[in-house]
């Protein structure tokens, strides 16, 4: 069960995956794995970039899965139009330095209501965003997010990426990406299995499993 990575380790993870994943199954069960294993959907934060959220519910839907419960989720919407959850804060896209601090300020904002318990931010469709930004932006951001990982452990940080996408933008970011994590998952079986590609972890490398 691929919720059960970050919810063992309370570490962060970037799950890698293609265009002909099916990411909606994926991300599904990974939200009722945290769900059920958390039992506090406050505990779960889902950052949508430019309505990823709403086409991998989408997905999701036509597999005839449950996505009821996600309504009750909190939601960082950075551009787009649909939303799709308990949206609390709205993004515009800007430039990386006014983005940042929005985005900064609406985590903080977030954080500081919500009880000691590790919180997870599942960020969806990074890759439209990094595209939008020129190098000296996406190396800026990747560097942050590596800093967010060090500095701030109470968020567990889950980055879906769809690698493809992200070769095009930058032949450094992906590498780069992966350097800053402590575990990486690249999704298999259009979505329906992870393996593990690297870990600080010895006893998780190499690892295979259903999601």
């Amino acid at each position: 069960m691929i919720s059960k990575v970050p919810t063992r380790y309370k570490t962060s993870l970037l799950i890698e995956h293609t265009s002909e994943d099916i990411v909606g199954y994926t991300l599904i069960k990974l939200l009722q794995g945290l769900t059920k294993i958390q039992d506090n959907p406050r505990n779960i934060i889902i950052t949508d970039f430019l309505d990823t959220l709403s086409i991998y519910l989408y997905q999701a839907e036509l597999l005839n899965m449950d996505t009821t419960f996600v309504r009750d989720l909190s939601v960082i919407k950075v551009g787009g139009t649909v939303e799709t959850g308990k949206v609390l804060y709205k993004i515009p896209i800007s430039p990386y330095p006014v983005y940042k601090a929005r985005y900064n300020e609406a985590i903080s904002k977030i954080l500081e209501n919500r009880e000691s318990q590790p919180q997870f931010n599942i960020q969806l469709g990074i890759e439209m965003v990094i595209n939008l930004f020129n190098r000296h932006e996406m190396l800026e951001q990747i560097h942050d997010i590596g800093r967010q990982i060090i500095q701030n452990r109470g968020v567990v940080n889950i980055v879906f990426v769809n690698s493809e996408a992200i070769e095009k933008a930058s032949i450094e970011a992906l590498p780069l990406l992966r350097t800053m994590f402590p575990i990486v998952l690249k999704l298999g079986r259009f979505g329906e299995s992870y393996t593990v590609q690297k870990s600080v972890f010895p006893e998780m490398r190499g690892v295979r499993e259903e999601v």
